[in-house]
């Protein structure tokens, strides 16, 4: 009998997509995400020292441009994730550095030169989304990792949260350092620093906000030139499409923003329900991946879109991690607003910024404690668990923010209201780190990484649900009626997890 002529080796899926990415480098990875996540927070510093500088902006409108710093972030990170599931080189930590050095000092020129106009400022919410949205996709692989990688990776992200942190820590103090040739703001209010108060009448220089990261951007683009590069070109696959990705995302981020916001800043005022524009969005960015990805990656998208523990994970996902993103944003403008004080009552009150980078710091030190508690019970039962703490934190808050609403003297509410936040962001980081134990045992291999792009997406958009629903919420002058939503609805989210997961017969056992 003859033999048969050698076969060819079958190619796996993957190999429909292009080549498998080099992993990007580690320590390099982990400071353009440091530089990525402490940009994409500089509207939380900025919004609150444009409050404490003028008086033709409310706090209703710093909210709605903070919600803005949530669009942008959502939609980048899910176009420019589906994109980076492509292939890409390790030059893109390079690029990436690169581009945000320059958002940076677009940051700094906007905020140096006098006062900034609505459409200024709204842009400004809209560019920053390229370090929370379009950078903090590269901590998501494109193709099944081993664990020691994905290790790697969900360090690496851990880490650049506390880029977060150190914007609230070091930003507001860099504020009082003059810059040379521009004129300081003075302060119409009273203002804060990690290190004390701040008095009426200081000047401060909002450029340096920008200026700060710049450097340390240039920094590390120099330093990955000079040592980390190792003959890596700088060449990046695909670079037209990341262009054209870029472009699109940032198009459909500033349609978002002309429906959000309100004519003073802008927008057309169109009155839409927040519940409705935000998944609007959400498919315009489906329909932009599917139209740029190749044949095998649109039908691997269109599997996962189908597939039903997506939509529930979402729900899950924008429960804890979009709490503690959008909490982290709103918290210092949303404190300044209920505890500032006209004049020389407020002087006992420490300000805003001795505390706020203590909270994010409170939540990223949960995880490891709640992936722990994930393998030791299951990550949707410590999960849940963590959802139902969410929903006792949102209802004391609740309480507490009606009391301060008719207290003469609002700072006597301050430590019942620390404590209901203190509740919230710890409950938030270990409720999402229990879920990222569990996404590997709810999606197949194949579909984990877009499941990965799609839940970090999703959950963004909770920097721009909560402010936005406290903006309505302060329409009615009840700002506590946001915090009652927010406590119902973590508690449906429990519910959810446990009928659906939690029971003796259900098709996927406490994952």
């Amino acid at each position: 009998m003859p033999s048969l002529p050698p076969q060819p080796p079958i190619e796996p899926p993957e190999a429909t997509l292009g080549a498998a990415p080099a992993p990007l480098p580690f320590g390099w990875l982990t400071g353009a995400l440091l530089c990525a996540f402490g940009i994409w927070m500089l509207p939380s510093v900025v919004m609150v020292f444009l409050a404490h500088t003028r008086s033709d902006v409310t706090v209703s409108e710093l909210l709605t441009l903070l919600a803005l710093t949530g669009v942008s972030a959502a939609v980048l990170r899910l176009t420019l994730g589906f994109w980076l599931q492509a292939g890409f080189g390790r030059a893109l930590v390079f690029w990436a550095l690169l581009l945000l050095m320059l958002v940076s000092l677009v940051v700094a020129g906007l905020l140096a030169f006098g006062a900034a106009s609505g459409a200024s400022l709204a842009g400004l919410s809209v560019l920053v989304g390229l370090g929370g949205g379009g950078m903090a996709a590269l901590s998501g692989p494109g193709v099944p990792t081993d664990d020691e990688t994905q290790y790697e990776l969900e360090t690496a992200s851990l880490v650049g949260h506390l880029g977060m942190v150190a914007t609230l820590l070091v930003v507001p103090y860099a504020l009082l350092w003059p810059l040379v040739g521009m004129p300081g703001t003075p302060l119409l209010s009273g203002a804060s620093h990690f290190l004390g108060r701040v008095e009426v009448g200081a000047p401060v220089w909002l450029g340096w906000s920008g200026v700060l990261w710049a450097g340390v951007c240039g920094v590390l683009v120099t330093a990955w030139y000079v040592i980390g590069r190792g003959g890596v070109p700088l060449r990046v696959p695909q670079w037209p499409r990341a262009l054209l990705t870029v472009g699109l995302g940032l198009l459909v981020s500033a349609l978002g923003a002309a429906v959000i916001l309100p004519v003073s800043l802008g927008g057309i005022a169109a009155g839409v329900p927040v519940e409705v524009v935000l998944p609007v969005l959400l498919a315009l960015c489906v329909l932009i991946s599917l139209g740029l990805a190749p044949a095998a990656q649109r039908h691997r998208v269109t599997q996962l879109l189908a597939h039903r523990h997506l939509w529930i994970m979402s729900a899950l996902w924008v429960a804890s991690l979009g709490t503690f993103l959008g909490l982290t944003l709103v918290f210092p403008l949303l404190t300044s607003m209920l505890f500032r004080l006209p004049g020389e009552e407020g002087a006992g009150y420490p300000g805003v910024f001795l505390y706020a980078w203590m909270l994010p710091m409170a939540a990223i030190l949960m995880r490891p404690l709640g992936s722990w508690a994930a393998r030791r019970w299951g990550g949707v039962r410590v999960a849940a668990s963590a959802m139902l703490v969410l929903a006792l934190g949102a209802g004391w808050l609740f309480g507490v923010l009606a009391r301060i609403g008719e207290s003469a003297y609002p700072p006597d509410e301050f430590a019942g209201y620390m404590l209901g936040m203190v509740g919230l962001f710890s409950a938030s980081g270990l409720s999402h780190a229990a879920l990222v134990q569990a996404l590997p045992k709810v999606f197949p291999p194949l579909l984990r990484p877009g499941a990965s792009v799609w839940l970090m997406s999703v959950a963004t958009l909770g920097m721009a649900y909560i402010p936005l629903a406290l903006v309505r919420a302060l329409k009615n002058e009840a700002v506590q009626q946001a915090f009652l939503g927010f406590g119902l609805y973590y508690f449906l989210c429990a519910l959810v997890a446990g009928a659906l997961y939690l029971r003796r017969h259900a098709s996927i056992y406490n994952p």
